[in-house]
């Protein structure tokens, strides 16, 4: 397992941090506008390049990349809602996200819109909605962009910080871990995947039962 961490921070710091720093600033812009996001989550391309964090402008240059790239992303989303409407969400693509994700987006913008600018960027999938909702319910432009900085600045801060500090933790006791830690994270793995289709699941059989 010790060769299997060691591999995979190698494999990352050979990457020169200009172009990683990149790749995660294109990737956060196209979750939102290019709905990427549904397929590979931010968190992790976020989390995987803050293991390569090894000084105070590093973290400051990595956060704020990711802050500009989830503020352009999630403009980008409105845009798209405000100029497309509903015609997204009933398009084949659309259809394919689903409509109770889709549903469960709106439910939070309606449920309160700037919190949920605010929030949405810690929550799975919804994320990538909310502003595209957001843009197709006509919420106040200025309104949305404040939300959204605060939102994106937030968000960047807490996942550089946890990559990082989880990646010094980890680098440090590298050689102490074994068996069991792999079968811990393997488990652990395992158990996200698992609740995410049990929700799923029972976000499609809502609707099939009420109607």
């Amino acid at each position: 397992m010790d060769s299997w961490f060691a591999s995979f921070f190698a494999m990352l710091d050979a990457i020169p941090t200009w172009q990683l720093f990149a790749v995660v600033g294109v990737l956060l812009v196209l979750e939102t506008t290019a709905l990427v996001g549904l397929v590979t989550p931010g968190e992790v391309v976020l989390l995987a390049a803050a293991t390569t964090v090894g000084s105070g402008w590093e973290f400051a240059a990595l956060a704020a990349v990711a802050t500009v790239g989830t503020i352009v992303g999630q403009t980008g989303g409105y845009l798209i809602g405000r100029r497309t409407g509903p015609w997204l969400r009933e398009s084949r693509a659309g259809r394919w996200i689903g409509e109770p994700n889709w549903q469960r987006a709106e439910d939070l913008v309606a449920s309160g819109a700037s919190r949920a600018i605010v929030g949405a960027r810690f929550l799975a999938v919804a994320h990538s909605l909310v502003p595209v909702i957001a843009g197709s319910l006509r919420m106040d432009v200025g309104r949305f962009l404040r939300c959204t900085v605060v939102g994106a600045a937030a968000w960047a801060l807490v996942y550089v910080g946890l990559g990082s500090a989880a990646s010094a933790a980890i680098r440090h006791v590298a050689h102490l871990v074994g068996p069991t830690a792999t079968g811990l994270v393997v488990a652990a793995v395992v158990g996200v995947l698992v609740v995410r289709a049990v929700r799923r699941r029972r976000a499609e059989r809502v609707p099939a039962e009420v109607g």
